[in-house]
C-alpha cells in the first residue's frame, strides 16, 4: 500500500486525518494557541477528495469553512479572501440562532482596493453588464476625480465620508443576498439587548428600591434610549469611519494625511512613483484586515456568541500549485502574523486554520523556464518556519544583546508555535484498525443563543417585580408612598388627595375642594414669579384604613385646619402688591393618628434643605409619641415648630436635661391649664347647673397616646377635693364596659379625655346604660366630633354636653367682646366652608370651625412675620429669621387671632401663648354651640367678666 499514489483512501481509512482535524479546529476552553498549517500531501484526485470530505464535515454541523477550489476563478490574494469572506459568511457556516462572521474591515479594504482599480484604469465607464455596485463604484471614482469635488480636498474627504456612511454595514455590497436593515437590526439586537436591557432593569429596580419611582421611570428612559442609540447607529452605520482605526496602527501603507479619511484617499490615489512593492502592501493590508475581522469575532468578551463559537474557521485550499493565489496567501498571512508578533501592536493569535491540498512532486515555481529548484512543500515550510538563531558563539562584545534575543525568540516560540506546519501523506496507509474519531467539544450550555433572552427575561421580571412592589409602595411617583396599611403619606403641594389611589375610601374625597383650592393658589404664587416663602402642614389628611366604616366624620379637624391654611394664604396672597411675599402652603400627611409622623418629618427636612422657601411647619395637632419624635427630628433642621392643638404639656421636651426645644410654639392651651379651668366650671356649677363632687374620667390607655392620660391626670389633680374615678380603656369593648359599670355608681358628671374617635361608641353606651340624662364635659379633642353631629347631639336627651374648644365663633359675642367686631376670619369662613362641604344626601360633613381658627392663626402668624422680615432684612426670609422674630418676647406676633391674642412665652414654659383663651361652651337642644366662660386673652381690650380660676388674670369688662 505504501507508495500507492493513485490510491484514494476512503474515509474511515481516514479516521486519523479526521482527528487530527478536529483538534485543530476545536477551539480551547482557555488560552488559545495559532493553528499550524495542515498540509495533506498527494495527488490532485486524493487532495480533492480529502478535502471535499473535509467541507462535508464542516457542513454537517454548521460550522465555518470555506473551500478554494484548484481551479478557482480567483485570480489574486484579494479573490481568495472574497471568496472565503463570502463562504464563512454563509447561514451553512454558523449554527441556527447564532450570528455569522463579520468582515467589516475587510470588506473596507477590499472597496477601496477597486475604487483604486477604477482609478488605475482611466476614465473608462463601468463595463457592459457591471452590476448596480460596480456602476456606483465608477461614478464615486469620477466625483472624487474631477471638478468640483476632486480638485478641493476637504471635498473629497466629505463625498468619501457621505458614502460610507450611506453604504452602512455593507460597503462592498457584493452579497448574492444582501443583508437588509430589519436583519442586521435584530443581528445587533442579539448582542447588545439582552445585556442591555438586563442592565436598564436592574439600575431601575434598584433606583425605585433606593430613590423612588420618578426616579426609576427616569433611569429606564435613559437606559433604553442609550441602548436603542447604540443598535440603531450601528445598523444606520452612523459610526461612519471611527470603525475603521485600525486601519491607521498598519504599517504596510504609508500615508501622507491624518485620519481614516487621508488614509483611504491615500490607498485610491496612486502616486507618481510607486514604492517597490506597493502592490505587495496592498495585499498584505488585505490578509491583516482579513485576520483581525476573525480575531475580533472569535474575542470572548460580553458578547455571548464568541463563547458559543467553538470551532475555530477553516480556509481548505483543494489543491496548491505554484501559480495558486493561495500559495501567496499563506505566506503573506504568516509574514502578519510574524509581524503582529515582532511588532507588539497587536495580539498575535488569530483563529483561522488553513488546511492545504499538495502534491509533493510539484514544483516551487509556476515558470517552466526558471532553472530547477526545490519543491512547492518545501516552499511553503520556508514561509511558515520559525526562524531561530543558529547558536554559534558570539563575541565578548556581542554578548551584550544575546539576552534580549533569546527573550524575543521565547515570546515568538510562545507566539508561533516551535514549528508551523503538520504534514500528513495521505497516500500512505499501513493498514490495520483505526480507533474512532475522539468526540468534539460541544458549545457550552451558558452561551446558548437563548440563554441571553432567558437571562435578560428573568431579569426583567424579577426587576418589574421590585418595581411593582415599588409601585405599591408609591401612590404617586414622587413622595407619596402607600404605607402597609393602604394609607398615602407624603407631601404635596395640593395636587395629591391622599385618597384616590389608595381605595378611594381614606377620604372620600372630603379633603379634595380644599386640596384643589391650595393647589390653586399655589400655582399663582409660583406663576406670579414674585418672592414667596413656605409653611409646611404636618397633619393626618387619611382616616384610620383599619376601621371598617373609615369613620369620615373623624376629619372634620383636618378638614377645618385645612379651610383655615387655604383661608390664610389667601386672604395673605390678595393682601401682597409689587414685590411683596407670598405665601405658598405645602401639605404632608403623617397617617390616621400620626402614624407615620416621624417617617414624614424626614421627608420634610431633606425637602427644606432642598427648598430654602420653607421657613415654618405648622400643624402637629394629635398629642401622640409619634408626634413628639417627629418634632424632635424636625428641630435638628432649626426649622421653627408651629403647634395648632397639640396640648400635652411635654410635647416638645427634649432628652436629658435640655429642657423645650427652642424651635417650638404652641397655639392650643396647655392639657394642665384646659384641665385646671374645667375642673373649676365643673366644681362651681357652671356645667349642668350644679356643683360637681365626684365625675368619672373616661380616658384612652394607649401608652402611645400622651394626651388622653395627661389630661386625665390633671383633671383629676385639679378636681380635687372632688372624688374622680378614673376608667383607662385601650378598645371599645373596655370603653363600653367602663362606661356601663361607671352608669351603675350614678356620678354626678363624665369627663371625657379619650379621643374623638370613640366618642361615638361612648355616647352610644351612655344612652344605653344610664338610666337618667348625665352630664358630660370634654376637651376640644371632641369639636372633631361635634361638627358632623351638633344637631344630633343637641336632640339627645341622656346627657348634655359640655367642652372646651381652642376656638369658637360663639366666644365673638358682644357678652364677651361688648361692641368690637368679630375677627374677619369668621365672615370669611361660611362662603368657603359651604364651597368646600361635601352634602351626602340629607347629612353635611361640615369641617371643624374651632380647628380651622387655629389653623389660619398658624399660617397667618408664620406668614406675618415672614413678612416682616423680608422687608426688615431686604432679602427672602430663611427658617432662622423667622424663628428669631418669632422668639422675640417684646413682640405680640399675632394680636388679632381668631383664637385669641398670640404672644408667645419663654422657652422655659415651652413658648406658651401667654394667657392664651379657654371656653366653656355646650350644645344646646337646637344643635347650636354657647359659650358659657371665657378666660383669658381673646381681644386686646377690655372682655366680658367670666368665673375663672383662682391666679388666673381677670380682663376688664367690655365697653357699653
Amino acid at each position: 500500500m505504501a507508495g500507492d499514489g493513485d490510491r484514494i483512501p476512503t474515509e474511515d481509512r481516514l479516521r486519523g486525518v479526521l482527528d487530527l482535524f478536529e483538534r485543530l479546529r476545536e477551539r480551547p476552553r482557555w488560552r488559545a494557541r495559532l493553528r499550524p498549517l495542515l498540509l495533506l500531501l498527494g495527488p490532485g484526485r486524493a487532495t480533492s477528495h480529502v478535502a471535499e470530505i473535509l467541507k462535508t464535515r464542516c457542513e454537517d454541523e454548521r460550522a465555518p469553512v470555506s473551500h478554494i477550489a484548484a481551479d478557482t476563478p480567483a485570480a489574486d490574494v484579494a479573490g481568495v479572501l472574497r471568496e472565503a469572506k463570502r463562504e464563512l459568511s454563509q447561514p451553512s457556516s454558523h449554527a441556527r440562532g447564532e450570528p455569522p462572521l463579520r468582515f467589516p474591515l475587510l470588506e473596507m479594504a477590499l472597496w477601496l482596493r477597486d475604487l483604486r482599480e477604477i482609478r488605475l484604469a482611466g476614465d473608462r465607464p463601468a463595463p457592459r453588464g457591471a452590476s448596480s455596485a460596480e456602476r456606483e463604484n465608477h461614478q464615486l471614482v469620477r466625483r472624487l476625480t474631477h471638478p468640483p469635488v476632486g480638485d478641493n480636498e476637504n471635498a473629497r474627504r466629505r463625498e468619501l465620508n457621505r458614502v460610507i456612511r450611506g453604504r452602512g454595514r455593507d460597503v462592498l455590497r457584493d452579497l448574492e443576498a444582501p443583508r437588509g436593515r430589519p436583519a442586521t437590526f435584530l443581528a445587533f439586537l442579539e448582542q447588545t439587548a439582552p445585556i442591555g436591557i438586563a442592565v436598564v432593569a436592574l439600575i431601575s429596580a434598584g433606583t425605585a428600591a433606593a430613590l423612588d419611582l420618578a426616579a426609576a421611570v427616569f433611569a429606564a428612559i435613559i437606559g433604553v434610549a442609550f441602548v436603542t442609540v447604540q443598535i440603531v447607529a450601528r445598523t444606520r452605520g452612523w459610526y461612519g469611519v471611527r470603525r475603521f482605526g485600525w486601519f491607521l496602527r498598519q504599517p504596510y501603507v504609508d500615508r501622507d494625511s491624518t485620519g481614516f479619511l487621508g488614509f483611504a484617499l491615500g490607498v485610491f490615489d496612486p502616486r507618481p512613483v510607486e514604492p517597490d512593492g506597493h502592490c505587495e502592501q496592498l495585499d498584505l493590508l488585505l490578509v491583516a484586515a482579513f485576520l483581525e475581522d476573525l480575531r475580533r469575532c472569535y474575542r470572548r468578551d460580553y458578547r455571548r456568541a464568541a463563547w458559543a463559537r467553538v470551532r475555530f474557521p477553516v480556509l481548505i485550499f483543494e489543491q496548491l500549485s505554484a501559480g495558486h493565489p493561495g500559495v501567496a496567501f499563506v505566506e503573506l498571512a504568516e509574514r502578519v502574523r510574524a509581524d503582529s508578533q515582532a511588532g507588539g501592536r497587536l495580539p498575535c493569535f488569530d483563529p483561522l486554520v488553513v488546511v492545504a491540498g499538495v502534491d509533493p512532486n510539484a514544483p516551487a515555481e509556476d515558470d517552466p523556464s526558471a532553472p530547477a529548484g526545490g519543491s512547492l512543500v518545501d516552499r511553503i515550510a520556508q514561509a511558515v518556519r520559525v526562524d531561530m538563531s543558529a547558536g554559534d558563539p558570539q563575541s565578548v562584545i556581542a554578548a551584550r544583546g544575546l539576552w534580549d534575543r533569546y527573550a524575543r525568540e521565547q515570546r515568538r516560540i510562545d507566539a508561533l508555535g516551535s514549528r508551523r506546519e503538520i504534514r500528513v501523506d495521505i497516500t500512505r496507509d499501513p493498514g490495520g484498525d483505526l480507533p474512532p474519531v475522539r468526540p468534539v467539544r460541544r458549545r457550552p450550555r451558558f452561551a446558548h443563543p437563548a440563554l441571553p433572552w432567558i437571562a435578560m427575561v428573568a431579569v426583567a421580571a424579577a426587576s418589574i417585580a421590585v418595581i411593582s412592589v415599588q409601585v405599591q409602595k408609591y401612590c404617586s411617583p414622587v413622595d407619596i408612598r402607600r404605607m402597609e396599611n393602604g394609607e398615602c403619606i407624603g407631601i404635596t403641594d395640593g395636587s395629591f388627595s391622599f385618597g384616590e389611589n389608595s381605595g378611594g375610601k381614606n377620604n372620600d374625597g372630603r379633603l379634595s375642594e380644599v386640596l384643589d383650592e391650595i393647589e390653586s393658589q399655589n400655582d399663582h404664587v409660583k406663576e406670579s414669579g414674585k418672592p414667596y416663602a413656605t409653611v409646611v402642614y404636618l397633619g393626618p389628611v387619611t382616616a384610620d384604613p383599619s376601621i371598617k366604616n373609615r369613620r369620615i366624620e373623624l376629619l372634620a379637624g383636618v378638614q377645618g385646619e385645612l379651610i383655615g391654611l387655604s383661608i390664610a394664604q389667601k386672604r395673605f396672597n390678595d393682601a401682597a402688591e409689587g414685590e411683596d411675599l407670598r405665601l405658598r402652603v405645602l401639605i404632608a400627611n403623617a397617617g390616621a393618628k400620626f402614624r407615620y409622623a416621624e417617617h414624614v418629618a424626614g421627608q420634610i427636612r431633606e425637602r427644606a434643605l432642598e427648598d430654602r422657601t420653607i421657613v415654618a411647619v405648622v400643624g402637629f395637632e394629635q398629642s401622640r409619641r409619634q408626634t413628639q419624635e417627629a418634632i424632635r427630628l424636625l428641630a435638628k433642621s432649626a426649622l421653627p415648630l408651629v403647634s395648632t392643638a397639640n396640648s400635652f404639656g411635654g410635647t416638645a421636651m427634649l432628652d436629658g436635661e435640655a429642657g423645650y426645644s427652642p424651635y417650638y410654639f404652641r397655639l392650643a392651651s396647655p392639657n394642665a391649664r384646659t384641665a385646671r379651668h374645667a375642673a373649676h366650671w365643673a366644681r362651681n356649677g357652671h356645667v349642668g347647673g350644679k356643683k360637681a363632687d365626684d365625675a368619672v374620667v373616661i380616658y384612652d390607655g394607649d401608652p402611645n397616646d400622651l394626651y388622653s392620660k395627661d389630661l386625665a391626670l390633671e383633671f383629676q389633680k385639679a378636681f380635687r377635693p372632688g372624688v374622680t374615678r378614673m376608667r383607662p380603656y385601650r378598645n371599645a369593648g373596655d370603653l363600653n364596659k367602663s362606661v356601663r359599670e361607671a352608669c351603675r355608681d350614678e356620678p354626678d358628671m363624665f369627663y371625657y379625655a379619650g379621643r374623638s374617635d370613640e366618642f361615638r361608641s361612648f355616647a352610644n353606651v351612655l344612652e344605653l346604660s344610664c338610666p337618667e340624662p348625665r352630664l358630660v364635659l370634654t376637651d376640644d379633642e371632641i369639636a372633631k366630633y361635634v361638627s358632623d353631629n351638633a344637631a344630633e347631639l343637641g336632640r339627645k336627651s341622656t346627657f348634655e354636653l359640655y367642652f372646651t374648644p381652642l376656638a369658637a365663633r360663639e366666644a365673638w359675642h358682644e357678652r364677651w367682646v361688648g361692641d368690637q367686631s368679630p375677627q374677619t376670619f369668621y365672615s370669611d369662613y361660611d362662603p368657603v366652608a359651604g364651597e368646600m362641604t361635601v352634602q351626602d344626601g340629607d347629612s353635611v360633613q361640615w369641617p371643624s370651625i374651632t380647628r380651622a381658627a387655629v389653623a389660619y392663626d398658624a399660617a397667618t402668624l408664620v406668614a406675618t412675620v415672614a413678612r416682616t422680615v423680608y422687608w426688615r432684612e431686604k432679602a427672602l426670609p430663611s427658617a432662622g429669621s423667622v424663628f428669631a422674630a418669632l422668639d422675640d418676647p417684646d413682640d405680640d406676633v399675632l394680636r388679632n387671632g381668631a383664637s385669641g391674642v398670640i404672644r408667645f412665652g419663654p422657652r422655659s414654659t415651652g413658648h406658651q401663648v401667654l394667657d392664651k383663651p379657654v371656653i366653656l361652651a355646650r350644645i344646646t337642644p337646637d344643635g347650636r354651640t354657647e359659650v358659657t366662660q371665657l378666660c383669658g386673652r381673646l381681644i386686646t381690650g377690655p372682655q366680658g367678666k367670666a368665673d375663672c380660676p383662682p391666679g388666673d388674670p381677670r380682663p376688664a369688662a367690655p365697653p357699653r
